[in-house]
């Protein structure tokens, strides 16, 4: 089975949350309609050449003219770059909201000598040893460092996009106005096409792990939205603790504002 035919069995477009085998629709999906949203998995291509303004998972990031390559305010060793989102490649219908011009770039701290993760607690956004930034896309073709980057993963560059509808998992619709009963709550746990996707994905709603944990935004308090989620091992060589989810988030205000954080079973 070829890697886009794996997306298309993960994304089943055919089935609606709550619809029956015999095409008829079950109330429950009129409850949960109003919380529908979009979102996206990136297409990726392996064993290619690095670009320096690409969105890809790992690889080499982008650095502006004169910048040192960033480290770990913990042990001060380089960060590996997990992610990297230039928002000229996204979807068109992408209602994300992002700065046109400017690259998005998650770094996280993979030494385990000393262990970063587990010092520096990186699953809780805003840990020293993890960065989520923006910086300026330059109008100028540009180059991406010529020295190896310890800890380095593969680069895999995100040519294009898996579109699909997604739906938050139970916890969120009971902080809503869904009004779902205990046998409607079991229903939709059972039901994989009405939960988030549990996958690498641009938008949509997150997969909770252990409960609804949005950060709020440092500057202004008000909760962040989540742009990108990394699922262990997908695309990303790493596992986030025990088979665990990441979530990147920026504040809608405040765009240089970035958290990232992960929860595991």
């Amino acid at each position: 089975m070829g890697l886009f035919d794996k997306f298309l069995g993960i994304f089943d477009e055919n089935k609606q949350p709550g619809e029956n085998t015999d095409g008829g629709k079950m109330p429950l999906l009129d409850k949960i309609a109003p919380y529908k949203r979009t979102t996206w998995m990136p297409f990726v291509e392996e064993d290619v050449d690095d670009e320096a303004l690409a969105t890809k998972i790992g690889g080499t990031a982008y650095l502006a003219p004169g910048e040192n390559y960033p480290v770990c305010n913990n042990c001060q060793e380089p960060l590996t770059l997990f992610l990297q989102i230039n928002p000229a490649s996204l979807p068109e219908n992408c209602d994300l909201d992002l700065e046109p011009d400017k690259l998005i770039q998650l770094f996280y701290c993979t030494n385990q000598h000393p262990h970063c993760e587990t010092e520096c607690q990186a699953w809780q956004p805003f840990a020293k040893s993890q960065l989520a930034r923006t910086t300026v896309i330059p109008s100028t073709d540009v180059t991406l460092p010529a020295k190896a980057i310890p800890r380095q993963f593969p680069v895999r560059l995100v040519s294009d996009w898996v579109e699909n509808e997604d739906y938050p998992d139970w916890h969120e619709m009971q902080q809503g106005a869904a009004g779902l009963s205990e046998q409607e709550v079991e229903e939709l746990e059972n039901e994989e096409t009405a939960v988030p996707k549990a996958a690498d994905k641009l938008g949509g709603w997150p997969y909770w792990v252990q409960g609804v944990e949005y950060p709020k935004c440092p500057e202004c308090g008000i909760q962040m939205q989540m742009i990108f989620q990394l699922d262990s091992n997908h695309h990303l060589p790493y596992m986030f603790g025990d088979a665990g989810i990441a979530h990147l988030h920026q504040c809608r205000l405040h765009k240089n504002m970035l958290a990232f954080g992960w929860s595991s079973y």
